[in-house]
């Protein structure tokens, strides 16, 4: 006896093999995904990026720099432009009182006294140094300006 033309246990049996085959692809690249993820985040977390800005002062730079001086100026003379807020590390930011509204700040550290930071403020409208401060990670918060280390 041959088989009816409307059989349909041969065509289903080709469809369920066709999405078993499709749910285990998807799965395999699914977790393929996540393994990629993973790993490409652990690598991120051991990189070391070198910035492409100076963010390095002598003691005596820091004792040249006057209030009042404009960005230009300051930044030429240091022949680099300093660490920006969003790119410092929190360690750093926490060394120093919150900024004014109307200044951006750059973060240095110093070359000859390890572990001490500076941070001068410009105005945002003209760009004059409204405020330079350093401190220590040995010590606390101060908020002593004009260069005091307590």
């Amino acid at each position: 006896m041959a088989t009816t033309i409307g059989d349909p246990a041969p065509y289903r049996r080709r469809q369920r093999r066709r999405a078993v085959i499709a749910w285990g692809t998807a799965v395999i690249a699914a977790a393929a995904f996540v393994v990629f993820v993973a790993m490409r985040g652990n690598e991120v977390e051991r990189q070391h990026f070198k910035v492409p800005y100076g963010e390095v002062m002598t003691a005596s730079d820091y004792a040249e720099i006057k209030t009042g001086e404009e960005d230009a100026t300051v930044l030429e003379r240091l022949d680099e432009s300093g660490r920006p807020e969003g790119l410092t590390e929190p360690y750093v930011l926490a060394l120093f009182p919150p900024r004014e509204e109307g200044v951006y700040c750059t973060y240095w550290e110093f070359s000859d006294q390890p572990q001490i930071f500076a941070r001068l403020c410009f105005s945002s409208s003209n760009g004059e140094l409204t405020q330079k401060l350093k401190n220590s990670v040995l010590n606390p918060l101060t908020g002593k300006s004009e260069g005091q280390v307590v």
